[in-house]
């Protein structure tokens, strides 16, 4: 048996027994939804447990770190971090394709994560100023036309000079790929990261961040569709409809 072949059993394995993993977030898509994809993907049975919002204060206290979400295996195990929780689905994918084996794959995939951990991180601070001020040296309790100004400013400034600077990022590793997938011609747990926090800004949730901030970004574009278009991510987002 090749070393591969014993890897990918032990992640599994892992993953699978004789109940279901069990994986618990809010009743939003956030950072669990690339895992949810991304089991899914791979053909892992898992209870997709949701959260109410008026039920956290109670839940947190028995949560290993005190946030969600958490996957607990079938052994009993805990595992907690969204991240953690996406390379080890993606090692039990019996395709070989969601994290490859192969070094030189997986360190473009590594690459495509790190990137979309900076484009998040530079997205924070205009998301958390409106849900959480108190974190940015204002008031908890901030509000009125002053917040909505300071808010409106600093969402403006992202779309107008962060949000392009990523992009072209984005559509550079696209052309280097052949226009298919982020690292190449297989949907990887790269694009399923990276598709969660894209698509976000196109979904007109966001105070100050239009519809249409990427529709200059063709590439990136195209491959939000291919992504939302392969067989399972479409079946997927079918089954919670």
């Amino acid at each position: 048996m090749s070393f591969r072949a014993i890897t990918m059993t032990t992640a599994r394995s892992l993953l699978t027994g004789s109940t279901p993993l069990k994986l618990e977030y809010f009743d939003i898509e956030g950072v669990a939804e690339p895992v949810r994809i991304a089991l899914f993907v791979a053909s892992i049975p898992f209870d997709d447990v949701r959260i109410a919002f008026d039920e956290w204060p109670s839940k947190k206290p028995t949560t290993k770190h005190g946030v969600l979400p958490e996957m607990t295996l079938p052994g009993g195990e805990v595992v907690t971090d969204s991240m953690a929780m996406l390379r080890l689905v993606g090692e039990a994918d019996e395709e070989d394709k969601l994290y490859p084996s192969d070094v030189v794959k997986r360190l473009k995939i590594e690459q495509v994560l790190g990137l979309v951990g900076d484009l998040t991180r530079a997205w924070s601070p205009s998301l958390y100023l409106s849900m959480r001020p108190g974190r940015f040296g204002y008031p908890a309790d901030w509000s009125g036309e002053e917040k909505d100004k300071v808010v409106k400013a600093v969402r403006e400034t992202f779309v107008s000079e962060d949000l392009p600077r990523f992009m072209g990022h984005f559509e550079e590793l696209l052309k280097e790929s052949g226009d298919g997938f982020l690292t190449g011609e297989d949907l990887t747990i790269a694009d399923l990261s990276a598709f969660q926090q894209i698509s976000y800004f196109t979904k007109g949730v966001a105070d100050h961040v239009p519809k249409d901030c990427l529709d200059s970004f063709v590439g990136v574009k195209g491959w939000l569709e291919r992504v939302a278009s392969h067989p399972k991510v479409a079946a997927y987002k079918a089954s919670k409809e």
